[in-house]
Order: C-alpha cells, then sequence, then structure tokens
C-alpha cells in the first residue's frame, strides 16, 4: 500500500529541500527535530506532551541536495517500517513537490499518513513563509 501526493509551492527547491532536511523546521505536532540529511544518516521527528510522548524516525539512504531525499519511517518502534521518497522539481511556480510514502501494512496506518502529509505541506508552506531563517545548505 502507498501514498502518492504531489504539492506545488511558491518557494525554490533550494529552500524547500533546506527546510526539509534541517533540524531547525518544526511542525507541530513536533516539538523537536533531529535530521542528519547524509546517506546513513538519521531522521527523528520527537513529540513530548504532558501526556504522551512519540518518536519517528528513519534512516536516509539517498540524498540529492536540493532535488531528493528517500528515507526510513517508523513510528514509536512500531515494527511498521515505511518508505518515503520526496523530490523537489523546479517548476514555474517555484516547487513541485512529490511525496510517495510505501511499505504500510494496515489501511489504518496509511489514511492516518494519507491525511497527515497535507497538514505537514500546509504547515511547512506556513513555516517557509514566515521564516526567513532557513536557508540552503
Amino acid at each position: 500500500m502507498k501514498i502518492d501526493k504531489n504539492y506545488e509551492l511558491p518557494f525554490s527547491p533550494e529552500r524547500v529541500f533546506a527546510a526539509w532536511t534541517s533540524s531547525e523546521t518544526v511542525i507541530p505536532p513536533a516539538t523537536r527535530m533531529d535530521i542528519n540529511p547524509t546517506v546513513g544518516g538519521h531522521f527523528r521527528l520527537i513529540i513530548e506532551g504532558t501526556e504522551h510522548n512519540s518518536v519517528a524516525e528513519g534512516l536516509f539512504f539517498a540524498v540529492e541536495p536540493d532535488r531528493h531525499v528517500r528515507y526510513t519511517w517508523e513510528w514509536d518502534r512500531s515494527g511498521e517500517i515505511t518508505q518515503i521518497d520526496v523530490r523537489f522539481e523546479p517548476a514555474d511556480a517555484g516547487t513541485d513537490l512529490r511525496i510517495v510514502h510505501t511499505g504500510f501494512q494496515k489501511q489504518e496506518s496509511l489514511d492516518m499518513h494519507d491525511s497527515g502529509w497535507d497538514s505537514y505541506v500546509e504547515a511547512l508552506s506556513v513555516f517557509l513563509k514566515e521564516d526567513g531563517s532557513v536557508e540552503p545548505h
């Protein structure tokens, strides 16, 4: 089972890639990010709350600056390890962002991530509009 999403963002591929791969880009519900965007490097999204703590973790196995990343993804060591493939293509309006997320074992998990991607990309756009500090690598 897979998710295949396309978004058009009014920012350069360099800015979108920089935000996507930066530990400084914290999009709620995340409270902290820890990202090392190199092949073999890690990805950690951390949610710390008063009632619930959660971590999504993965490893990068493809990194092409400003163009492409691919990494694994697992919530709270659930055993469901999926793969996320993200492409950042130049477009007249900025960036065509394509996310292909594969390897789901349960429809419930796929549905949750499907709506989660829409929310994440919308919040990422707001972050990029409001925060000029994320610079390309």
